[in-house]
């Protein structure tokens, strides 16, 4: 299987948001455990890898957060070297946007990211709930009750952060969008349905539309799924 390369997914020059997104054939963002990996699989995750091995900032919602239970957002020692190489930062910076503050801070992914991950949350936050962003952590307070993407994005590019990945989850994404604050969608269609898995047999692309087929993998559930 041909591992996604860096030149499918180029950064352009100056600020740019991409949206990544992972989908099964009936729309839904996750398996029946609720995340998404149950409906990903390699060659999805190599697009991960490569979307955010130049990025600046990987950005996410509270609810994702929650139910992905986020690694720490790292880079291994030759990549760091070579996006030091090339003016960014040893790895993307973590930004969660979150108005309650409900999140799993205990998970090492606030403490032991190789960059402060950057909360963001609204005016209107409990003082109790920001208490509880550990110092490893940079809190950001948008103004307002709700934290507007086009602000958001402008402080992440006053911070050096220009190529922002927004993994979501669904609402952020669709503020992002609502907002036209995403310039490019990267999506995948999954085939993996519970334990049936559909393989892709074409598409094409015409005007703004891909067409696709997918065909039910009858040795799916005998041979079991990832």
């Amino acid at each position: 299987m041909p591992e996604a390369r860096d030149d499918d997914y180029p950064w352009p020059s100056g600020p740019w948001v991409r949206a990544l997104f992972v989908m099964t054939l009936d729309g839904a963002a996750s398996g029946p455990d609720g995340r998404s990996g149950s409906i990903s699989g390699p060659a999805d995750r190599s697009v991960l890898a490569s979307v955010r091995r130049w990025s600046d900032a990987v950005v996410v919602g509270a609810a994702t957060m929650r139910a992905e239970r986020y690694n720490p957002m790292r880079a291994s020692e030759s990549i760091s070297g070579e996006r030091i190489a090339r003016g960014l930062q040893a790895a993307p910076r973590l930004v969660i946007v979150s108005a309650s503050l409900d999140l799993p801070w205990s998970d090492p992914a606030y403490a032991e990211s190789m960059l402060p991950p950057l909360i963001v949350t609204v005016a209107s936050a409990p003082e109790e709930a920001r208490q509880r962003v550990p110092a490893t952590c940079e809190l950001l307070v948008a103004p307002g009750d709700r934290v507007d993407p086009a602000w958001l994005r402008q402080q992440l590019v006053d911070r050096g952060l220009q190529h922002i990945v927004c993994e979501g989850g669904r609402a952020l994404l669709a503020d992002f969008s609502r907002a036209g604050m995403v310039d490019e969608w990267a999506l995948t269609v999954s085939g993996v349905m519970g334990d049936v898995a559909f393989t892709a047999t074409s598409a094409r692309c015409e005007d703004e539309f891909v067409f696709t087929r997918f065909v039910r993998d009858e040795s799916s559930r005998s041979r079991g799924l990832e």
